[in-house]
């Protein structure tokens, strides 16, 4: 196969990708049967805090895109664009703070409704479980006469996301005495 064909084939495929994952609405399922202990397992952070700011937030995965060699244009591939809210949250207690450098973090979710975002609102103080926010880039190697390209996540200190799926809720003192007991 030429080295042409070769990257037409890859965007078709990495075009392709990106419709599946914009297809899909919301869905929890298992929800019912989470417990702390199991979502302990499985986030990087449980922390109490109070919501002070929000923004919108706009993420280009472009990592499809480079990876085939193709320019960006954000015009003619919008559809790649990822909406979020950013909330910002003074921690007031950490349970589980795995990537957390300061006291005022970043917390992302979507809009609501069919991507799950959680709706908090400013003032008020949540139990915030949650994941690290990873940002997608391209690792390039110099192979002898072939360029190496791989896609690489990489970690964001300080901002994480959550979702309706997870058990994030407004602050209470049933599930921050649980917390305290499974985190001591």
């Amino acid at each position: 196969m030429n080295q042409h064909f070769k990257r037409i084939l890859l965007f078709a495929i990495a075009l392709m990708s990106q419709f599946v994952t914009i297809s899909f609405a919301c869905t929890c399922i298992g929800k019912d049967k989470q417990t702390i202990e199991k979502e302990l397992n499985f986030v990087d952070l449980a922390v109490k805090g109070k919501i002070i700011d929000v923004a919108d937030f706009e993420y280009y995965d472009t990592t499809s895109y480079s990876l085939a060699g193709i320019k960006f244009d954000l015009k003619q591939s919008s559809y790649l664009v990822r909406k979020y809210k950013s909330y910002k949250l003074v921690v007031q207690s950490k349970f589980k703070a795995n990537y957390v450098t300061s006291d005022t973090i970043q917390i992302l979710t979507g809009y609501g409704s069919g991507d799950c975002g959680f709706e908090f609102e400013i003032g008020k103080e949540y139990i915030i479980y949650g994941l690290p926010w990873k940002e997608k880039s391209i690792l390039i190697r110099q192979r002898k006469k072939k360029q190496k390209r791989k896609i690489i996540e990489n970690t964001i200190s300080n901002k994480f996301y959550t979702d309706i799926c997870r058990l994030t809720q407004i602050a209470n003192s049933d599930e921050l005495e649980k917390l305290k007991k499974l985190t001591e």
